[in-house]
């Protein structure tokens, strides 16, 4: 490729992600340089758009497409693309729809779902574990292990009845008004097999799940979850603990146990 095609070209992709002006290099007058140049430019928004809107099938429902196009070119303009796969375009959509919608907060906690659902249905792939693994690991060693999750988990803090609305746009149906509830509420989005899945969690359940994202020793997690259920007896907060980790064995939500020297 010489350096003049070179130029060419990157003068045409500066001209279509609006940086340059390339309509010198099109015969006739400026009007009709500005009009093929246009369809080009044009496209490459498009197409964009539509990715975004791929990934965030619920946060556009609930704009509507004609809102949802207006926020996806503003976010164009803020955060173009700056990886070879569009696979990763709409990372920072949520926060930018939280700077922008300040006074619809639900339009955020969608987008942080729909990104994360698109997250857990494509991330990748890891084994599970059943029980006769957890059952192998020697009593003294739950002091030192740390627990590692499927690495499509993530947590989701949600303030407002954004997931009944999600539900009851998956289901075609009206979204219920906004709410903001009583207080936050942890949900954990992970796949299972080959389907995403989300699910709330209690607040015991969330900080051993935070910890173990975070790398945090199973024990430890365990000493910060009791100092939220202060008030509940040693044995059921172990009762809480073991039901906790036999529903992460069915979730198939635990792939592998590190045990520290």
């Amino acid at each position: 490729m010489t350096g003049a095609l070179l130029g060419l070209q990157s003068l045409v992709q500066q001209h279509v992600i609006g940086t340059a002006d390339a309509a010198a290099l099109v015969d006739g007058d400026a009007a009709h340089a500005a009009q093929r140049l246009g369809i080009y430019a044009r496209a490459y928004r498009l197409r964009l758009i539509d990715a975004l809107a791929d990934a965030h099938e619920k946060t556009q429902a609930y704009l509507g497409a004609e809102r949802f196009e207006r926020a996806a070119l503003r976010y164009i303009d803020a955060h173009p693309p700056a990886t070879r796969s569009l696979r990763w375009f709409g990372d920072r959509l949520a926060d930018a729809l939280a700077d922008w919608l300040p006074r619809e907060p639900a339009v955020a906690e969608l987008a942080r779902l729909d990104w994360a659902l698109r997250g857990a249905f494509d991330g990748p792939d890891a084994p599970a574990l059943d029980a006769a693994a957890l059952a192998a690991v020697a009593p003294e060693a739950w002091g030192t292990l740390r627990l590692v999750l499927h690495p499509t988990a993530r947590l989701l803090v949600v303030e407002h009845n954004t997931v009944a609305i999600w539900q009851a746009l998956d289901d075609e149906s009206d979204p219920p008004p906004l709410e903001r509830g009583s207080r936050p509420v942890t949900w954990l989005v992970w796949r299972k097999g080959l389907q995403p899945h989300f699910r709330s969690l209690h607040p015991v359940e969330a900080e051993l799940l935070r910890g173990a994202l975070a790398g945090t020793g199973f024990a430890a997690s365990c000493e910060r979850a009791a100092a939220l259920e202060a008030g509940d007896a040693p044995d059921e907060l172990q009762h809480r603990i073991g039901a906790c980790l036999r529903q992460w064995l069915e979730d198939e939500l635990l792939s592998g146990i590190v045990v520290e020297a």
